[in-house]
């Protein structure tokens, strides 16, 4: 058996990067469940070294050939059992061991862990939470804390020990797998089991931390024209860094960004700067009025003089206390749930109402004011000033350049997200569900279709994984797009998005409300 997968391997690595129609539905047979069991499983009672041929000939169907990729992926991670097969070889070769923490990664390694890296990133693109956390397949969570050991040791190598004169640096020349091309799939892996992490703690908070960054270092290395392999650890995997450490940094983007808009002409002194007069019973609209045409000087002073009721100016010089009670007053005004630009979750977490088209306060107006009220939150978070209300998760993961997938949806409604997982792992017969969803506007009950003349389409057996994915996606990022779009616009015109990048969702919240 070990001879003709041998056989087909090297047929196969001959074959060139484009398919004929015959080839194509050729390989496809290869799909075939029993087949992948069997080829897997063989591995068991295979001697180590040649183990190596059989993982050879899963990474070439993984992802030699671009036009079944998604497919054959499909049929090796839910068809077999190479991710665990995968795990116990690589435990054997003892790259979980802590005496191989500087060891040498061979060609043999390099492919076993490529290959466990794409195929369990696949697999968690489908898996839900309680697949992940309570069922604990293919991976036990103490397995997968070792996997997360492994890749941050890995990490920390090839983006900062061989980034620049900090270490070896790694020679991809003559090797089966690329240094590039395994640093990219332990990434994509790493934050994938992060995201898991920020939603469940499966594993000790600082396993994360990568100890042979020197921070001194970081920052100075950030602030010069040598920031490659800072800027690259911010940008892909900044919580590699502790929660402090990027506050810091963030403050310091901050000051650094006020000594370039001072220099620019905007001003940040006291008794100076941009003057606004706002109604006290109209601090929304008249904060609307004045702050939307001020521009890049929102960054900078701006004092406030209130009216009252009688249309008399409120005696008092605005030192930052009466700016501070405005966008304090402005923001509750705006998160009011009664005045329908902003709704509330069962746990009472604010995000934008999905209906505020339809909201005769603000008529076509409507995105403007979520531009507007971004540009304010954008603007606390610049002078630290803290807000009230908290976002629920999903948005917030909006904010920071996210989409969101199903298991998030459990801070939108938890009711519909234990549903969807119920249909999962039930019979969608007699349930009566299209692809469709009612949608309340303002009294108004409207059905609006998830796909194409959804309405028309039942839910099936066959078709009921596409449905929730379908209706997880409109729930989560379709239905509040473009109220999302406007409100992250204004954020983004006073905080940078790689500034905010740097955090995770649960993190933002913080900085917000610090």
């Amino acid at each position: 058996y070990f001879a003709a997968i041998e056989a087909l391997v090297r047929r196969i690595e001959e074959i060139p990067g484009d398919l004929s129609p015959q080839l194509k539905s050729q390989l496809q047979l290869l799909q075939d469940k029993l087949f992948l069991n069997a080829m897997t499983a063989c591995v068991r009672g295979l001697e180590p070294r040649k183990h190596r041929v059989v993982f050879r000939l899963c990474g070439s169907l993984a992802f030699k050939f671009r036009s079944i990729r998604t497919s054959m992926l499909n049929a090796m991670v839910f068809s077999s059992s190479i991710i665990s097969e995968l795990y116990s070889s690589m435990a054997k070769a003892g790259i979980f061991s802590k005496s191989a923490a500087h060891g040498e990664w061979g060609d043999d390694l390099r492919e076993r862990l490529t290959l466990f890296c794409i195929c369990y990133n696949h697999l968690l693109l489908i898996q839900d939470d309680a697949e992940f956390f309570d069922e604990q397949k293919p991976c036990s969570l103490k397995q997968i804390t070792e996997v997360v050991r492994v890749l941050k040791r890995l990490l920390q190598q090839l983006y900062w020990e061989g980034g620049r004169g900090g270490g070896k640096v790694l020679d991809s020349r003559n090797l089966s797998v690329p240094w590039a091309q395994l640093r990219d799939v332990a990434t994509d892996l790493f934050c994938q089991l992060r995201v898991r992490q920020s939603r469940k703690q499966f594993c000790e908070r600082d396993i994360w931390i990568m100890p042979k960054i020197s921070f001194p270092v970081f920052k100075n290395e950030l602030e010069s024209k040598n920031s490659g392999r800072a800027a690259r650890i911010l940008r892909r995997i900044p919580f590699v860094l502790t929660f402090q450490q990027r506050v810091e940094l963030f403050y310091g983007f901050i000051r650094s960004d006020r000594k370039h808009m001072d220099s620019a002409g905007v001003n940040f002194q006291h008794g100076a700067g941009v003057g606004i007069r706002v109604r006290r019973d109209r601090v929304l609209t008249d904060g609307f009025e004045s702050l939307t045409k001020i521009g890049q000087n929102i960054k900078g002073r701006v004092q406030v003089q209130f009216i009252n009721s009688h249309g008399i100016p409120e005696t008092g010089i605005d030192g930052g206390g009466l700016f501070k009670e405005f966008v304090t007053e402005l923001l509750r005004s705006a998160f009011d749930p009664q005045l329908g630009l902003f709704c509330q979750t069962p746990h009472e977490f604010t995000y934008p109402n999905p209906t505020s088209f339809a909201n005769p306060n603000f008529g076509e107006q409507h995105l403007a004011y979520f531009q507007f009220v971004g540009m304010v939150v954008g603007k606390c978070l610049y002078d630290g000033i803290i807000l009230e209300p908290q976002f629920a998760n999903f948005f917030l993961r909006k904010l920071l350049g996210y989409r969101n997938f199903v298991d998030d949806l459990s801070s939108l409604d938890p009711e519909v997200y234990k549903n969807l997982l119920y249909l999962k792992k039930n019979s969608a017969s007699g349930l009566g569900l299209t692809f469709s969803v009612a949608r309340d506007t303002f009294g108004d009950s409207k059905v609006v279709d998830l796909v194409p003349n959804g309405s028309n389409i039942a839910v099936t057996d066959e078709n009921r994984l596409r449905f929730i994915y379908e209706m997880a996606d409109f729930k989560l990022n379709r239905e509040i797009a473009p109220q999302s779009k406007a409100f992250v616009a204004g954020l983004n015109s006073v905080i940078k998005p790689d500034w905010l990048r740097m955090f995770e969702a649960e993190e933002l919240d913080r900085l917000l409300s610090r």
